[in-house]
């Protein structure tokens, strides 16, 4: 019979307060040794702070309980700050969710990743070099000379990621905790990450705490899973068994929520409906797409785009100057009603064409055709008009709120704006009416955006982008920084609103499995240019470019 291996981390009952808040409670994990183990759950959930309270890192007012608490032999309640020194980046290593912050923006990666090998252990410089360059080729970035010379703003997400990854394996961990390490990043580059982390733990034998809040992508990189819920663990077990049967409601919530590339139904299911116990889905049928469709494309387009190009030029006083195409000769017709999306991976051009639509970055080249009538890009009052009806919402309702001003205020400014002739109450009505249809309750209207989720938030850029009464919204990667079930619970709303409001959208994502549930058609770009352009179920199920079909073996399944 197979000898069962030791654990490594064991955590039995801990719970973890501030004041009488406890962010933890009486949770129990263990990880055995040369083991894959997910740690899955939304914002808050309380999988962080779980896997900081293995490095000593929670926050200083906590206090801290546990039955037990233990790496290796290790107890980790009573350890000294020098000995958790010892075990941080050495023993357990630590990969964050977002590269750019987790590295010092001031130093070259070279110095960084040197830092690391100085602090715990004794090599000479020449071994220290010969070590960062091996596990840089481990990480397949090739380019080392490169890369130990650049700071991070030089480097791609997905190579930020991988040196943050080198960092955490230098000095050979019986631990890597990768705490949503791939979130950010392409649907293609996710898939890259993944299956070098799962390469990586086979080589060095280590054991690896992934955390996610998404369920279907540890489905082929864990063996085990425990799902996390307001700083409670609710469910556990093999991920098979878990996938194929979940127990609780909150895992089948967060199953269901992520749009599934096979179906198509006409409302994703949220964790309130399986509170509510709502298990059941209407499927849009091929032949109610196909006569929708046919509906849409018999009007005229109420935008057209036709040879845009957009080229950035370096100047140099030194030397020539140098241009970069970011967008290529491009042409495509949005249709009253439609959702066009489009997918590319970053640096393909798409955020360049949207700004370009509404001439906040004008094109190089090319011609824009709202409406039947072709926008003059010198004429200020046509660019106006064309912004009132072309609205953006925006990847991150962090940073596209002010955080000084309040809701109501975020909303009666477009309103005073656009339209002046309106009384002050009744800007206020307005705005209250607005965050009605979004979901957004009355009483918010007084509150600021940091004291609103990250939902929240999404559902105020909402509001704030109606406020004009468009015709046309961009979406930029608008649910890329949500967790699934809020995910599920935006794309709801604006499916709700397309109707509500005639809108049309320009959908734009990294993520193939929310545009195919959200978009009437996709185009495809690759380096700058339109690769492909097809109905949303015809392009999955039949595919013509090698590029998109590499995007859709990426996708989790």
């Amino acid at each position: 019979m197979p000898t069962t291996k030791a654990s490594l981390i064991e955590i039995k009952n801990a719970s973890l307060n501030i004041g009488d808040a406890f962010i933890l409670n009486e949770v129990s994990i263990s990880v055995k040794k040369e083991e894959i183990v997910a740690l899955v759950g939304e914002s808050g959930s309380g999988k962080s702070i779980t896997a900081l309270t293995l490095l000593g890192l929670q926050p200083r007012l906590s206090r801290i309980t546990a039955e037990k608490l233990t790496f290796g032999q290790k107890n980790l309640l009573t350890l000294s700050s020098k000995e958790w020194e010892s075990i941080r980046g050495k023993e357990i290593g630590m990969v964050f969710q977002e590269p750019q912050s987790s590295l010092n923006p001031t130093l070259l990666c070279g110095i960084q990743l040197i830092e690391v090998l100085k602090k715990h252990t004794s090599f000479s410089k020449k071994v220290q070099q010969e070590k960062i360059i091996t596990l840089l080729h481990e990480v397949q970035l090739h380019d080392t000379d490169r890369i130990l010379k650049s700071y991070p703003h030089q480097l791609s997400g997905g190579q930020k990621q991988r040196v943050m990854i080198a960092m955490a394996l230098l000095c050979n961990p019986k631990l890597l905790i990768a705490d949503e390490p791939t979130t950010a990043l392409d649907v293609t580059v996710q898939k890259e990450i993944l299956q070098l982390l799962k390469r990586l733990q086979q080589k060095y034998k280590m054991s690896v705490l992934f955390i996610s809040h998404d369920l279907a992508l540890v489905k082929n990189l864990a063996k085990r899973v425990y799902v996390m819920h307001q700083g409670k663990v609710v469910e556990s077990g093999l991920v098979s068994s878990l996938f194929s049967q979940p127990k609780h409601p909150y895992t089948a919530g967060l199953l269901a929520a992520r749009p599934d590339v096979n179906i198509r139904p006409k409302r994703l299911l949220t964790l309130a409906d399986f509170e509510k116990r709502i298990t059941r889905q209407p499927i849009i049928s091929v032949q109610e797409r196909a006569t929708l469709h046919k509906l849409l494309y018999q009007q005229p387009p109420l935008l057209e785009i036709k040879g845009f190009e957009k080229i950035y030029i370096k100047k140099h006083w030194w030397k020539a100057n140098e241009s970069f195409r970011a967008v290529d000769k491009i042409d495509f017709s949005l249709f009253p009603g439609e959702v066009l999306g489009l997918v590319g991976e970053s640096g393909c051009g798409k955020s360049s064409l949207a700004k370009s639509i509404v001439f906040l970055n004008p094109p190089s080249q090319g011609s824009l055709i709202y409406q039947g009538q072709i926008i003059d890009p010198k004429n200020h009052e046509e660019i106006k008009k064309l912004r009132k009806d072309i609205q953006f919402i925006f990847q991150d309702p962090y940073s596209a709120l002010h955080p000084l001003k309040t809701i109501g205020d975020a909303i009666e400014e477009v309103f005073r704006v656009h339209r002046p002739n309106l009384s002050k109450k009744e800007y206020s009505l307005q705005c209250h009416h607005l965050l009605d249809q979004v979901g957004i309750y009355s009483h918010f209207y007084h509150r600021y955006p940091h004291e609103l989720s990250g939902g929240q938030r999404q559902r105020v850029v909402i509001a704030r982008a109606l406020a004009t009464d468009p015709k046309i919204l961009i979406c930029d990667e608008s649910v890329a920084a949500l967790d699934i079930s809020i995910q599920a619970q935006v794309l709801n709303l604006l499916n709700d609103l397309k109707d509500q409001f005639k809108l049309s959208y320009l959908f734009i994502s990294h993520d193939l499995a929310v545009v195919k549930y959200m978009a009437d058609r996709i185009m495809v770009m690759e380096k700058g240019n339109l690769v492909e352009i097809q109905e949303a179920d015809m392009l999955y199920s039949n595919p013509r470019n090698e590029y998109t079909k590499k995007l859709i073996s990426a996708i989790p399944m």
